[in-house]
């Protein structure tokens, strides 16, 4: 208590009290000095009646300007320190070298100073995400316009020689306009999810039976690719809060990205456990191994396998598969994460449940 009113009384946080002291000490001093000189003078003529007072003003204004000049001092580093922020130096930071309140407009500036490098930053990240996404996007869709191009312009032309040729020919451009669909459906889906302001219009529903529901859907397209899908549900329903549409998409993606991956034949295997007020749902599959560095790619936005680990009859992407099952996770307030081990790998999605 007595250390905070003698920082109070010596005016080391207030800028007011420092005046005011300054204030007194100059007044004591100015007329200490006055009468000094009073004494000492004789008082006849006209300048040495005034004289007392010329040296009471001198005095006030020296000792004042002497008692004062730590916080002009310090005001000039603070409008030094705006002159340079104001020519662009946002890492320029004004020392902190006093606690009243021009301690705390210099702290007040640095902080905002940091706030618009960081914004600045963010800027400047969004846009070289942009000029990337620009050229990610341009490069992908290119190969399947390509494509189809050259296909339509062989039946165009006549240049196939019996009408087998040419239904292949209209089958691998319908193949790769549907690879070209998902292409901007992919796209699509990012940028919407990506938006801030992104809309997830909740409800609840059965988690279990949706689960189950996808899976049937599913399999036919894995035995397809000489894939086995085995689910391990819960008898009972569970029921979750969550954006049916939404949870559709992210669940399809980690599906789609099971079965791009696995070994053929092999088995993908879907789980749902339930325990301590949260659901995990797990997708299982048996790859070839990779890189902890690819690992900590694989979430990650345009990031796609070598071409070697991709299978010739499923359709390429952008890389936003997983990237997307992300962001809707997280948009369920959830959290997604990879376990994997010497090939063998488990996709993981964990929602809390609703009380």
């Amino acid at each position: 208590m007595k250390n905070k009113l003698w920082t109070y009384l010596y005016g080391k946080k207030s800028i007011r009290v420092q005046m005011l002291w300054a204030f007194i000490f100059s007044l004591i001093l100015a007329t200490l000095f006055s009468t000094i000189y009073s004494m000492q003078r004789p008082q006849s003529g006209f300048i040495y009646k005034f004289l007392p007072l010329g040296i009471f003003v001198l005095s006030f204004w020296f000792s004042f300007l002497l008692m004062t000049r730590r916080t002009i001092r310090y005001f000039k580093t603070i409008t030094d320190g705006l002159k340079a922020m104001s020519f662009g130096n946002l890492s320029y930071r004004i020392p902190l070298s006093s606690q009243d309140e021009l301690g705390h407009v210099a702290q007040n500036i640095n902080h905002m100073a940091e706030q618009l490098q960081s914004k600045l930053e963010r800027e400047r990240q969004l846009e070289k995400s942009k000029m990337e996404l620009i050229t990610s996007v341009s490069h992908d869709l290119r190969t399947p316009l390509t494509s189809i191009i050259g296909y339509l312009d062989l039946l165009k032309t006549h240049s196939f020689q019996d009408v087998q040729e040419q239904e292949r020919y209209i089958d691998n451009a319908y193949n790769k306009t549907q690879q070209l669909k998902k292409l901007i459906d992919d796209l699509f889906e990012y940028t919407r999810l990506s938006d801030p302001d992104v809309h997830l219009s909740f409800q609840e529903i059965d988690f279990n039976r949706l689960l189950a529901q996808l899976v049937t859907e599913f399999e036919p397209v894995a035995q397809e690719q000489n894939i086995l899908i085995k689910k391990a549900l819960p008898a009972a329903p569970v029921i979750a809060l969550m954006d049916t549409g939404k949870m559709v998409r992210a669940i399809d993606n980690l599906l789609m990205n099971a079965l791009k991956f696995s070994v053929k034949p092999g088995e993908i295997t879907v789980q749902l456990f339930v325990q301590e007020g949260r659901i995990t749902l797990s997708v299982e599959n048996v790859g070839q191994p990779i890189t902890k560095e690819q690992e900590d790619q694989l979430f990650e936005r345009f990031y796609k396998m070598e071409p070697s680990r991709n299978h010739a009859h499923m359709p390429a992407g952008f890389g936003l598969g997983l990237s997307i099952a992300k962001h809707i996770v997280e948009l369920h307030n959830g959290r997604i994460w990879l376990n994997h081990h010497q090939g063998h790998y488990a996709f993981c999605a964990e929602f809390k449940r609703p009380q």
